[in-house]
């Protein structure tokens, strides 16, 4: 069984496992596998950009923004959103639904722009972890929680509350710029990309857990519960 095969594995059967080291060339290899074995399986519901801004790229060691695949199960509206892993993280983003967006066309192939909260969950047994193995981990796509329209750009500031206690406050400001600007970088990357996009971090990453539960007030408001 391949590297691939093991995350494949433990994502089907929602275990952990231990990290591995991985070189870019192995880390790409691997991801490309392991996310053609989940698109196979349960169908491309979008993706999800990761590394958006310096911090970020310094605390995972990355030289750039990365990109995970979301399956259609990953993506949900449900208030109650399952959580599938031992570790998670809860993040606060901007969500794209993109319906055949290149680099020509991206002002007007976007359907809506939601506000979401992705929920990373990586199939190691830590977050300890470099930006390469979490590329081969399909950049520890989760679950995605689509909540309501939002105005785009976000002229005013959102805060996040996890179990009623603000955990951060912020909006968008990302190495390349806002989150259409990451929309722009993935379709520059893939030439045409479809479904929910969850464009990047401006809130977060926290830690989360079973029962843990999650608000965001701002132009839109949120609440979910992890379950």
């Amino acid at each position: 069984m391949n590297r691939a095969e093991i995350l494949y594995k433990a994502y089907k059967e929602r275990k952990s496992i231990n990290p591995f080291e991985v070189t870019e060339n192995q880390a790409n290899e691997i991801f490309n596998e392991f996310s053609s074995k989940l698109i196979k399986d349960e169908g491309l519901g979008g993706y999800k950009i990761s590394l958006v801004t310096k911090e970020h790229l310094i605390r995972f060691h990355g030289k750039e923004p990365m990109y995970g695949i979301l399956t259609k199960p990953m993506i949900t509206e449900d208030k109650n959103v399952e959580l599938w892993f031992e570790n998670h993280f809860a993040e606060l983003e901007v969500v794209f639904l993109a319906n055949h967006c290149t680099p020509l066309n991206i002002s007007e192939c976007i359907k809506n722009i939601r506000l979401g909260i992705e929920i990373p969950g990586t199939r190691f047994n830590t977050w300890n972890l470099n930006a390469l193995q979490l590329k081969a981990d399909d950049s520890a796509a989760g679950r995605l929680y689509v909540g309501d329209k939002i105005e785009y750009p976000i002229k005013n500031e959102y805060s996040m509350y996890i179990n009623d206690k603000l955990v951060g406050k912020g909006k968008p400001n990302f190495i390349y710029g806002e989150p259409l600007d990451m929309l722009k970088w993935l379709a520059s990357k893939l030439g045409e990309i479809n479904g929910y996009i969850s464009s990047g971090v401006f809130i977060g990453p926290f830690v989360v857990k079973k029962g843990d539960k999650i608000t965001v007030e701002g132009d839109t408001n949120i609440e979910i519960k992890l379950v």
